[in-house]
């Protein structure tokens, strides 16, 4: 198995040789959600990685990285204990069973690729994504990451774009904004007003993706939505943003991947030893 531990992943900034040169991220957790209900997983691993070497092919890329969930973050979950702690088990026997076998092989995977892996208990996907987009993406030409997940949306940028495998979209910074009308730090402001229900993430009251978007565009950024409060306005959700400075404060540090990833992976099994590694990149 290609597990990396906390010390190779600084060499993961190191140069490949390949006459092409871009990065390949895989949310391995979000991907591996499409064989989910399958009648029986014999030929899981061999068909997960004919998939990444197909998307590997197409995507023309030199280097790819798996990166696993393992286990829920444990920053988040000392932040907010109820982090997504609405995520139900599956009450029906057979339903259970078909997690509980799902698991298992996806337990196992590792194990069974080719590419190199990242995994790390107490510690998202998410976290070790944003991480390399920010310290080693800007060493290829393009970096695409793997994924339906929207929370990654705000890593996109001129040579940051996502695939989504079960829509078969791509989803650039063009594409985004012809979506949405939002830029990637707009889209992620919105996401830290409306909160992020999948994740139990409680936004402000009264406040939906569209009015959460149109304060997005407005105000750009999070630091320029809290210089401007109090916010003008009789209406009531304004009335709620504004008495919601905590709950914002809170979900910025919950949702924003980019600024966050490092106290995500520092906040893992593994405790200050990351700190040494990420001085070094």
């Amino acid at each position: 198995m290609n597990t990396k531990s906390w010390n190779d992943l600084a060499e993961l900034s190191m140069t490949v040789d390949s006459s092409y040169n871009n990065l390949l991220l895989i949310d391995a957790n979000n991907v591996a959600y499409r064989w989910l209900q399958r009648i029986n997983y014999n030929n899981f691993a061999a068909d997960y990685q004919r998939t990444i070497q197909s998307l590997s092919k197409s995507y023309e890329a030199c280097r790819t990285i798996v990166c696993f969930d393992f286990g829920r973050s444990y920053y988040r979950m000392n932040m907010y204990d109820q982090y997504k702690q609405n995520r139900k088990k599956p009450r029906e026997e057979d339903e259970a069973k078909k997690y509980e076998e799902f698991f298992a092989v996806l337990n196992d995977l590792p194990d069974s690729l080719n590419e190199e892996v990242l995994k790390f208990r107490g510690i998202e996907a998410d976290d070790i994504l944003a991480y390399l987009v920010k310290n080693i993406s800007q060493n290829y030409d393009h970096t695409w990451i793997v994924s339906s997940d929207r929370d990654l949306y705000q890593l996109i940028d001129d040579k940051v774009s996502i695939f989504n495998l079960f829509s078969r979209k791509e989803i650039t910074k063009q594409t985004l904004k012809e979506n949405f009308d939002l830029s990637p730090t707009e889209y992620l402001l919105s996401r830290i007003i409306e909160g992020d229900k999948s994740d139990n993430i409680i936004g402000v009251e009264g406040i939906g993706p569209k009015r959460a978007q149109g304060l997005a565009k407005e105000h750009k950024t999070f630091e320029t939505l809290l210089k401007a409060f109090p916010i003008k306005g009789r209406a009531k959700y304004i009335q709620n943003l504004n008495s919601s400075r905590d709950l914002l404060e809170r979900n910025e540090k919950l949702i924003n991947l980019k600024k966050y990833n490092e106290d995500a992976i520092v906040s893992g099994k593994y405790g200050e030893e990351p700190l040494d590694v990420l001085s070094k990149l």
